[in-house]
């Protein structure tokens, strides 16, 4: 009997070891260093990386204001994780959602268009390809209570398009704005989604080539995916519900987080927390996948491959709490949550890029109540 139970422990202990070992081959990325991108605190709202001045290094947008007018800054990065000038996109102080990065009049260079709450104009500026701007166009209504932008290529005509998400009272519509070439724009926008919304997220569900966006509703109701087509009517009869009919949603993101190659959804509700809805065949979403509840209230959404694994993660910033890290096994069934950064402010907004170009990605924070920060991704350990 005693030999039969010694050979049962080892082949356990033989079946078990290749799951412990690949536990224990497991590295994530350590975000410990960081520094503040200001000096004060003000009311910063999003943040953006892209190479404004053209020296083939990252560059820092900081978007402030929100509901009070604010200048907003442009940070210019060296390729080694340093800061080497800061300047004011604009003389106007205005309040400042979303500064949206693309080539909007097609002479290869970065241009931004920056969403603005009411009464503010809503406006794309034109960069020279050394980092300085002017105002090249205006878009959509000062009146349209105006949160965040996204920006997409809605017609397939090759040029990047406005979509702007609303938030105010029910009735509220959000806008496409199309671009009627060199990065001109007018208030003839397209209407859809009749309902409050922050952050309406494109991307092509169905992958039939059609721009579909993501329109979380932000004020308690049904969320939708609203199909593309080439009527670009983005039509009530064309939408797909997902997620609870009570949702207070601010920010959602599509990736393929199981690996079955559909789409799925994540989304941070201030209310329920952070939730995986899987697509499924069809055009359907699952009941939703808790990954954190919402006793520490989440507030910006990231996604990407943070430690280069293949796998997409999830990079939530919260209310006066720290940041998290959920790295995703590849089922979307399993995270591993690390925090990261301090429990100063409201994150507003996320970015990652690799800043510093050490191959591992960073993460800057745009945050109100307290300075936006940059969290260098450290050398991977165990």
């Amino acid at each position: 009997m005693n030999k039969l139970k010694t050979i049962f422990l080892i082949l356990c202990i033989v079946v078990t070891m290749p799951k412990i070992q690949a536990q224990h081959h497991i590295k994530f990325p350590d975000y410990t260093k960081s520094f503040l991108l200001e000096s004060k605190v003000d009311t910063t709202a999003n943040v953006n990386f892209a190479d404004f001045d053209g020296d083939g290094h990252l560059d820092i947008l900081l978007v402030k204001g929100r509901h009070w007018p604010i200048i907003d800054k442009v940070l210019l990065g060296n390729g080694r994780g340093e800061i080497k000038s800061v300047y004011d996109l604009s003389d106007i102080a205005d309040r400042s959602y979303t500064g949206g990065v693309a080539d909007f009049n097609g002479d290869g260079f970065q241009d931004i268009a920056v969403s603005n709450d009411s009464p503010n104009r809503k406006l794309v500026y034109f960069n020279d390809g050394k980092g300085n701007f002017t105002i090249g166009s205006e878009f959509g209504l000062p009146k349209w209570p105006t949160r965040n932008l996204s920006i997409a290529d809605i017609n397939k005509d090759g040029l990047p398009d406005i979509i702007l998400a609303n938030r105010g009272r029910s009735s509220t519509s959000n806008y496409i704005c199309l671009n009627k070439g060199k990065g001109q724009f007018d208030a003839d926008c397209i209407s859809f989604a009749p309902y409050p919304s922050t952050t309406i997220t494109p991307f092509d569900l169905n992958n039939d080539g059609y721009i579909d966006l993501i329109v979380p509703h932000r004020n308690g109701g049904q969320s939708y995916v609203y199909l593309g087509s080439s009527d670009m009517a983005y039509s009530d009869n064309q939408r797909i519900p997902f997620g609870t009919s009570d949702a207070t949603i601010r920010v959602a993101a599509a990736e393929d987080f199981d690996g079955d190659g559909i789409l799925d959804i994540v989304a941070i509700d201030e209310n329920k927390g952070v939730t995986l809805y899987l697509g499924q065949r069809g055009q359907t979403f699952s009941a939703g996948v808790s990954i954190a509840d919402s006793k520490v209230i989440p507030y910006a959404l990231a996604v990407s491959d943070m430690n280069n694994d293949g796998k997409i993660d999830i990079i939530v910033g919260h209310v006066e709490a720290p940041s998290t890290l959920f790295f995703n096994d590849g089922t979307a069934q399993n995270f591993t949550s690390i925090p990261f950064g301090d429990s100063m402010g409201t994150v507003y907004g996320l970015a990652v890029g690799d800043f510093n170009e050490d191959g591992i990605l960073d993460i800057t924070a745009a945050r109100s109540e307290a300075p936006s920060v940059l969290y260098f991704g450290n050398i991977l350990s165990k």
